[in-house]
């Protein structure tokens, strides 16, 4: 039987990933098929190619009997179904690494654009105020500010050293400590969020952890607090973040990612302390053209019956 990959979910696909899914196998985008296309291409499908908003459930796997694995073309997987992966014995590869310092980049981007409040300053150009209105408010340094990562992981190190360089004090919430840093651990995000000037949220999605980022939350990060978000955007209640903004409860807000993406909450915008991104974390040719490397090293793994060489945590690697 010839390899039939199905793309399953919205996200942008490159040129350069569509003609090496399209060497391989039968090749469909399940978005440009009729609902009797779908039935009828998923009962033949062996491979299904993901990203991070791929939705992908126990149910579906009945829908897929001859399925031999999920590659994802992202780091994130929190719509697939990890224990049914499991259960069904299929291989659920991502691209960890490779974006690592590309999303970190994006982060202190968000950081500093919102601390600094970049956009504005350039408005301010553009609209002819420059020498002709109010000088441009003084803005915030981030130099000797605390920053609280909620997620120490891949990404969350490599914020973590592009903060030392800008001499920031870094702190880290998560489930356990990690030996191998020195910086202080927080067991707790409310209290994280008290001890910091910056929280940086960079840690998976779960069920368990949406809206952790609420009112009280945002009411201990206070008035001289930074939120900053390129993890998901469901980690974030978005009407209490709305009203800590109203509010003044805190200082601003950088987001890379939101709760219902592609829509965004007009009230979070045109806003001279909120900086937004059309989830561009790790956005670039060069980051992109690595992932798509490695989700066609990780295909011609399964496709060959090798060890694939980024298995999600949890599931198989041979």
């Amino acid at each position: 039987m010839s390899e039939v990959i199905l793309k399953v979910g919205a996200f942008p696909l490159s040129d350069e990933l569509k003609q090496a899914m399209e060497e391989r196998g039968e090749f469909y985008i399940e978005t440009d098929l009729s609902p009797d296309e779908r039935t009828k291409v998923r009962q033949r499908t062996t491979i299904v190619l993901g990203s991070g908003g791929t939705q992908f459930k126990e149910a579906d796997f009945a829908t897929c009997p001859h399925l031999k694995g999920i590659v994802c073309y992202s780091v994130g997987y929190d719509g697939i179904d990890v224990p049914a992966v499991i259960k069904h014995n299929v291989f659920l590869t991502h691209t960890p690494d490779v974006l690592s310092n590309e999303v970190a980049d994006t982060a202190m981007m968000l950081l500093l654009n919102c601390t600094r409040q970049a956009k504005f300053a350039q408005e301010y150009i553009e609209n002819g105020q420059w020498g002709h209105a109010e000088p441009f408010p003084l803005t915030t340094s981030i130099e000797q500010k605390k920053i609280g990562i909620a997620g120490l992981g891949r990404i969350g190190k490599a914020i973590a050293q592009r903060a030392e360089a800008f001499n920031m004090r870094i702190g880290y919430y998560g489930r356990q400590p990690h030996h191998d840093v020195n910086y202080p651990f927080f067991g707790d995000l409310k209290l994280m969020a008290e001890w910091c000037d910056v929280l940086m949220l960079i840690m998976p999605a779960t069920p368990e952890n949406k809206h952790c980022v609420n009112l009280d939350v945002l009411k201990a990060l206070g008035s001289k607090g930074y939120l900053i978000n390129v993890a998901r955007g469901s980690l974030v209640k978005t009407e209490d973040l709305i009203t800590a903004l109203d509010q003044n409860i805190i200082a601003g807000a950088a987001l890379d990612v939101f709760e219902n993406e592609p829509e965004v909450p007009a009230e979070l915008m045109h806003r001279p302390n909120v900086a937004l991104l059309p989830h561009l974390g790790s956005a670039t040719v060069e980051t992109r053209h690595q992932m798509a490397e490695l989700v066609v090293k990780n295909l011609d793994a399964i496709i060959q019956g090798q060890s694939v060489l980024t298995p999600v945590p949890g599931t198989r690697r041979h």
